[in-house]
């Protein structure tokens, strides 16, 4: 109790300070980022789309329990079903503040662009946070029924306990075989968001949809095994350690795949050799090498720690891989922006010119007495307005999981039989 009071004192200290500070970036605009014309998206789309890529794999892991009868699993569908709203819910939340006219949003609800990846991201996202939620609702509602108390459950007064829990199993076995493809497509749209730019080729790929549904496996998955062993604790590590090492193994397997697309991706941009695609690399492994180690890093130890014995020996170990696994996929979601963002795509070729496509310098977008007008790169470092609003899905997500983890039973204390109504 007192490690989850915790928790919920640290989640309500994260949204006050990043509710203040969004305040502040209302009133005096985005300007008070350092994100410019030349770097249009930053840190909040970056934590967007890593909240998105959790909440997607934690309703894989939930779903994939009933479809494919993974017993082993079946205690933690709770946990990764809450782990997935939670996320969803910090993902749509983060998006409002890169907005900047948070106001002018009904716009984008009464002249939708459907031919805009951007509108059907919202669409997608608002699908999912609702079958997140009925995921979680019909889960939790035998022990409502059994407890007396619970949320939206009056219509289950007249009923009795055996008819509650098989509307509960049927219902969500129902929502895990819509669950399911929906969240390999909030992904999958996620990702063609950045795929389909072609002027920018560092998305500019097909590989990009793969790759991102695997991290997604990879750290919703952890999410999922981080709120189980806190839940667990001490005295349950022992009797779910199986489960636990098999969660640790699918983060480590959709690693794999991670890997292999990286790999692919890299070796095309390689391979052909255009000044483009070199310019790209350029970035990657010289300007921003520092953040791209940790994105190839982190996640590369993880992947073979996870398989390795000593990888989920103890709940330390797996906490830690976790918390490396983390770091290593953030990175990777900042690095989708830092090379994409500094290889401008306007470019001018005229007869006699030395060099190629000179690329267009672009405004900048203010105007400072002494300072240049225009830039040919922009040296993005999020600013401290930037980092504190950005706590706020964080802060949302760990509220969600410490009120709700606290008030019901996420972790049953047998494993129940897979009921395949």
């Amino acid at each position: 109790m007192r490690k989850r009071n915790l928790a919920s004192g640290l989640a309500l200290a994260f949204l006050l300070v990043s509710l203040l500070t969004w305040v502040y970036q209302v009133k005096n605009g985005l300007i008070v980022t350092n994100m410019r014309n030349p770097f249009s998206w930053g840190l909040y789309i970056a934590t967007f789309a890593f909240f998105v890529g959790i909440a997607a794999g934690g309703l894989i892991v939930s779903s994939s329990v009933y479809l494919f009868n993974l017993k082993q699993l079946k205690p933690f569908t709770r946990i990764a079903s809450l782990s997935a709203f939670a996320s969803i819910m910090a993902a749509a939340v983060i998006i409002l503040p890169d907005l900047g006219r948070v106001d002018r949003i009904y716009n984008l609800l009464l002249h939708p662009n459907f031919r805009s990846p951007l509108i059907w991201d919202v669409i997608v996202v608002s699908a999912y946070t609702i079958l997140t939620f009925l995921s979680v609702y019909f889960q939790l509602l035998p022990d409502w029924k059994k407890e007396g108390r619970g949320f939206l459950n009056g219509w289950t007064r007249k009923l009795t306990q055996e008819e509650v829990e098989s509307i509960a199993a049927r219902w969500s076995r129902r929502v895990a075989m819509v669950g399911l493809p929906v969240a390999i497509l909030i992904h999958t749209i996620t990702a063609l968001i950045f795929a389909t730019q072609a002027s920018r080729g560092w998305w500019y790929t097909a590989i990009l949809p793969p790759d991102f549904i695997a991290v997604a496996v990879a750290s919703g998955t952890a999410l999922v095994l981080v709120v189980s062993l806190v839940v667990a604790g001490r005295e349950r590590f022992d009797q779910y350690a199986g489960a636990f090492q098999t969660l640790a193994r699918i983060a480590a397997g959709a690693l794999v795949v991670h890997f292999f697309c990286v790999a692919m991706d890299l070796l095309i941009h390689w391979w052909w050799g255009s000044p483009e695609a070199i310019g790209i690399l350029s970035l990657v492994f010289n300007r921003y090498a520092p953040v791209y180690l940790v994105e190839i890093a982190l996640p590369a130890f993880v992947m073979v720690y996870f398989f390795s014995e000593k990888g989920g020996r103890s709940a330390g170990s797996l906490l830690l891989g976790c918390a490396l696994l983390f770091t290593g996929v953030f990175a990777h979601r900042l690095m989708l922006m830092f090379p994409a963002f500094n290889q401008f795509p306007l470019s001018l070729s005229l007869a006699g010119m030395e060099v190629e496509g000179w690329h267009y310098p672009v405004a900048v977008g203010e105007f400072k007495a002494g300072a240049p007008v225009f830039a040919g790169s922009w040296p993005y470092v999020p600013t401290l307005f930037e980092v504190a609003v950005a706590l706020l899905p964080f802060g949302l997500a760990l509220l969600i999981i410490s009120l709700l983890v606290s008030s019901y039973n996420f972790l049953p204390p047998k494993v129940p039989s897979l009921n395949n109504n």
